[in-house]
């Protein structure tokens, strides 16, 4: 017999029920037989077995004996590839089904072929996720879990091939790593958790960073750590980084540091941690990350690092391959052809989202294409920096479609694609009579985005409208002289020139946000009989367009609300801070809206973009305005604008109400100085 039929009382059988990972991989495949076989059969097994004898690495062998399906592999991980590609292949559950919401279609019965399944061909050896900012998933739960929802995230990466995780930041990180090792993942680090230990300020709070001052007890913490996964799958990261992802020497004023001392610093922390590692787990694989402050080190000569040591080096933060940004300093120092010195492995660490509080993405897409990220990503393997890739995934859902074809690239057969073969492909998840329009939407949308710079990856994300108008509202407010955290974008001259230069970059990108955000809106209402697909639409592109259509129209009001304060005309910068609030919100009533009952308020702790918080300084810049522009009842602009003549005239009370609410003042004056007030 070469094919084995799968019934809905199929049951799958652990071979080795103290393996973790065989427990969950059990536990996948049964309830996805359960969600999509309907037909009742014969007794049968699909037994899920570790055997050395098998194919090498995490490959699987499935076999067919009679009434019972083997899926063998060497490795936990394998079994579990194999138990994915039968739901995948032959119960036909999406790999994105989770995120995408992708229900499968129901089936009498599953058949499966002696030698139908293999693990693909991977060119990429260590391929996962860095799931960082991770701060809408931290606060967000599914079936009243949030141990589900990351259950789902690693189920997710193993369906699109991963075998390793970062999963989470700090606490969570520390957290999740042992649920994301009983899934089969390899786990790795945080570049600024070395080893994966614990801050040394959160385990000595009251004592100084100081690794000059304290190194016996920064050892005590690296090797707690070490014994800690000592007997899992690690990737284990060496280095070397201050108190909250920054230079050590900012918390450190025992000496001077010289670019010498930092490096001899540096140097030897890290030769000291791999030593440690190694003499606990000698086979243990070890990366360090070309990042920050150590890009410039190595270029230096001034990095030592031992010789079988995997180089971890990163794009700037929006997919390009060069140094990021630091502050107002952009050197774009190439990395694809730094020079290789010590022969040594290297992979990368590839942002899909980001957060730096400038322009980066964090609540919507990479303002650059997939294509982009393609043509990046194929040349990264040209100059064999590609055994290790881990994306910044950022909090998952919002970025799906730039994981997908990341995760397609790892394979050996993987080529360079187009905007148009991607979107051809991505539009499947839609009904088939909507596929022209949404894909033309896709391609339309990546044109959208502000380009803040000359080179081509410099185009603007979601925090560039929200950190911007949170800076001018402080900025105004204090009365500075200059947009100072705006060097970066508009260096060395007076505020008013500033905020015109932003004004001008944002004004050929306004119509084509509005148009963008009226064309998904029409499509969203048109496909409303198809509930299932409109509301993936609606969670994976119109929020996105909503938050850089309303987001724009925010930022160029409150551009106009500080332009008219600096010229004295305090009421119409009221008027145009209330615009911009209402714009703001327009978003949190868009995130209301939402469709989809799972996935409502999945963005609510959008603490990096921060919609509500820059509403709220909205709303203080109005009652600012106000303080400076009516009088101290707070009644004056009402008297002169509101009421007829003769009343504001010879009335004979100071007022006869309570001051009106500024949103209901704005509202009103706009209604009746709308001659005069263009927004």
């Amino acid at each position: 017999m070469t094919t084995f039929t799968i019934f809905k009382n199929t049951k799958v059988v652990n071979q080795h029920p103290d393996n973790l990972v065989l427990i969950n991989a059990m536990k996948l495949l049964q309830r996805d037989i359960t969600k999509v076989i309907t037909e009742t059969g014969p007794a049968r097994e699909i037994r899920l077995i570790i055997d050395n004898n098998s194919l090498s690495g995490d490959s699987f062998d499935i076999k067919v004996l009679s009434n019972i399906l083997e899926i063998r592999s060497q490795t936990p991980l394998g079994v579990m590839y194999g138990v994915l590609s039968i739901s995948r292949e032959v119960l036909g559950i999406d790999d994105l089904w989770y995120f995408l919401d992708v229900a499968p279609k129901q089936k009498t019965v599953g058949k499966v072929s002696q030698n139908q399944l293999h693990l693909p061909d991977y060119h990429v050896k260590y391929r996962g996720w860095f799931v960082n900012d991770e701060v809408m998933i931290s606060n967000w739960r599914d079936r009243d879990s949030n141990r589900y929802v990351w259950e789902r995230i690693y189920e997710t990466l193993l369906r699109l091939g991963g075998n390793v995780i970062i999963a989470g930041t700090d606490k969570n990180s520390n957290k999740n790593r042992k649920s994301a090792s009983e899934f089969g993942l390899i786990t790795a680090h945080h570049h600024a958790e070395p080893l994966g230990a614990k801050m040394f300020a959160r385990v000595y709070p009251d004592l100084e960073a100081s690794y000059v001052k304290y190194p016996e007890l920064f050892k005590e913490i690296w090797q707690a750590s070490i014994e800690e996964q000592k007997n899992s799958q690690v990737i284990w990261s060496l280095g070397f980084r201050g108190q909250g992802d920054r230079p050590f020497w900012v918390d450190d004023d025992s000496r001077e540091w010289t670019e010498e001392a930092k490096a001899d610093v540096i140097n030897s922390v890290i030769q000291l941690q791999y030593n440690m590692v190694k003499e606990v787990v000698p086979e243990a694989v070890c990366a360090i990350n070309i990042y920050g402050e150590l890009t410039q080190m190595f270029h230096q000569n001034l990095l030592k690092l031992p010789k079988d040591v995997l180089e971890i080096w990163a794009d700037n933060g929006y997919g390009k391959m060069v140094s990021r940004r630091q502050e107002g300093q952009d050197l774009r120092t190439p990395v694809l052809s730094a020079e290789n010195t010590l022969g040594n492995p290297r992979g990368i660490y590839y942002h899909v989202a980001f957060h730096d509080l400038q322009a980066s993405n964090f609540l919507a897409k990479l303002p650059n294409s997939p294509a982009f990220v393609s043509h990046e990503l194929e040349a990264v393997r040209k100059v064999d920096m590609d055994t290790f890739v881990i994306t910044n995934t950022g909090n998952v859902k919002p970025h799906i479609l730039f994981l997908k074809e990341v995760a397609l690239s790892w394979l050996t057969s993987y080529k360079e694609r187009t905007n148009e073969e991607i979107f051809e492909d991505y539009v499947k998840y839609y009904p088939e009579e909507y596929h022209t329009e949404i894909k033309n939407l896709y391609l339309s949308f990546f044109d959208c985005f502000i380009q803040y710079g000359k080179y081509e990856d410099q185009k603007a994300g979601d925090e560039f409208y929200t950190y911007t108008i949170r800076k001018i509202i402080q900025s105004l407010i204090k009365r500075d002289s200059s947009l100072e955290a705006m060097n970066w974008l508009v260096e060395g001259s007076e505020i008013s020139n500033q905020l015109l230069e932003i004004k001008e970059t944002i004004q050929p990108k306004l119509k084509s946000w509005k148009q963008q955000y009226e064309f998904v809106r029409n499509l969203y209402q048109k496909m409303d009989s198809h509930n299932q697909a409109a509301s993936r639409l609606y969670n994976d592109l119109l929020l996105d367009i909503a938050v850089h259509h309303y987001g724009i129209q925010a930022l160029k009001s409150t551009i106009l609300a500080a332009e008219d304060v600096l010229n004295g005309q305090i009421l119409h910068g009221f008027l145009q801070a209330f615009e911009a609030k209402e714009a703001i919100n327009h978003i949190l009533e868009v995130r209301q809206q939402n469709p989809s009952k799972k996935w409502h308020d999945f963005y609510d702790n959008d603490v990096f973009t921060n919609v509500s918080l820059t509403k709220r300084m909205l709303a203080s810049l109005m009652q600012y305005l106000r303080f400076l522009g009516d009088n101290h009842e707070q009644y004056q602009w009402e008297r002169e604008f509101l009421m007829e003549k003769g009343d504001s005239v010879v009335m004979l009370l100071s007022n006869t109400h309570n001051a009106l609410p500024d949103d209901y003042l704005a509202e009103k004056l706009l209604y009746l100085l709308d001659d005069d007030f263009v927004v």
